[in-house]
């Protein structure tokens, strides 16, 4: 354990730093698009329930996200991180663990109640774009975990695996926290692919 400290250390140091450059990144891409395409009237019309009911699909990515990436090097991190994890998201991420079928019964469900053209429940553009935003990074969050650990445990061990899996990790992290912020603020989130995928998915159904 004392041996691969230098090595975390190292490895979490170099995350950050990737971090701060994708960061400082996406916010000149941001400060370069223009303004929302939504009018006034329609930021308006976004309701208390709109928001809410547009934060709780995000516990989907956030799960699987956890599961695959934050199970693995949590551990490694500060006492006080992982005890606060353990109190809080850990009881939530083995209920997810230890019944497998949960999300693509929860994945099935929001399709249809709010990604289908004909869904049964009346149009709400902002929930249909945070649920199949949502959605979009449940399944970015399963391959990209499938991925890794299809990887040899050797490369998943060592500085370069423990680097890859923090990146992932706080990847999936930052992009929900971004994007529960933004349906706070009663906003359409602006993640670069991800959100443009959604815009055009739900463009080519209306």
């Amino acid at each position: 354990m004392l041996t691969s400290l230098p090595m975390l250390i190292l490895a979490i140091f170099i995350t950050f730093i990737i971090g701060f450059i994708l960061i400082t990144s996406y916010q000149v891409y941001i400060s370069a698009k223009q303004i929302e395409h939504s009018t006034p009237s329609t930021r308006n019309s976004i309701t208390i329930l709109d928001r809410c009911g547009s934060i709780l699909p995000y516990w989907l990515p956030l799960l699987e996200g956890l599961q695959n990436f934050g199970q693995q090097i949590l551990p490694d991190y500060p006492f006080s991180l992982m005890s606060l994890y353990k109190k809080t998201l850990m009881p939530f991420v083995i209920f997810y663990v230890t019944h497998p079928a949960l999300a693509f019964v929860t994945f099935f469900v929001l399709y249809y109640l709010f990604v289908r053209a004909k869904s049964p429940l009346p149009n709400r553009p902002f929930i249909r774009f945070n649920v199949l935003q949502s959605i979009l990074l449940f399944l970015i969050n399963s391959l990209l975990g499938a991925t890794f650990r299809a990887l040899p445990i050797e490369f998943r061990m060592s500085l370069y695996g423990l680097m890859l899996c923090n990146t992932l990790f706080w990847f999936v992290l930052l992009t929900i926290i971004y994007s529960v912020f933004k349906s706070i603020e009663g906003k359409y989130a602006k993640i670069p692919v991800i959100s443009q995928a959604v815009r055009i998915q739900i463009d080519n159904q209306n």
